[in-house]
C-alpha cells in the first residue's frame, strides 16, 4: 500500500514537471538568425557539446536563456516532437530508431521515429 503511494506520488511530481517542461519549451519562438544553423531552445537544455558556438543567434529571447543548439532540447520527451510516432509494442521497429525516454506513448506502445 505505501509503495503504490510512493509511486503514485512519483508518478504526479513526473508529469507535473513535464508539463512545466513542455510550457516552456513551446513557448520558444524559432528566429531566423538561428534557422540556418540549429534551432532556438534553452541552453541549459541544449545537448552537451551541440550548442552553436556563436551566440546572439535567437536575440529577442537571449534575456531567458535561449540560445541556438544543433538539437533538441534534453527535456523534449514527446515521441512526435522527436519526430517520431507510438506504435504498438508489438510492432516491428529497428532497436536503433526507438526513442525509449518517450513520455507521451501509453502502455503497451513505444516511439519508432520515423525516418
Amino acid at each position: 500500500m505505501i509503495a503504490t503511494k510512493l509511486f503514485i506520488i512519483c508518478l504526479c511530481y513526473q508529469l507535473c514537471c513535464n508539463i512545466h517542461n513542455f510550457r516552456t519549451i513551446d513557448s520558444i519562438r524559432q528566429e531566423k538568425p538561428c534557422s540556418s544553423q540549429g534551432i532556438c531552445t534553452i541552453a541549459a537544455d541544449c545537448p552537451k557539446g551541440n550548442l552553436v558556438e556563436q551566440s546572439g543567434l535567437c536575440p529577442t529571447q537571449r534575456s531567458r536563456g535561449v540560445e541556438c543548439c544543433y538539437g533538441l532540447s534534453v527535456k523534449e520527451t514527446r515521441c512526435g516532437k522527436r519526430g517520431g510516432t507510438c506504435i504498438p509494442a508489438e510492432e516491428f521497429c529497428y532497436h536503433k530508431l526507438i526513442f525509449h525516454k518517450a513520455t507521451d506513448c501509453g502502455y503497451g506502445f513505444k516511439c519508432c521515429i520515423l525516418v
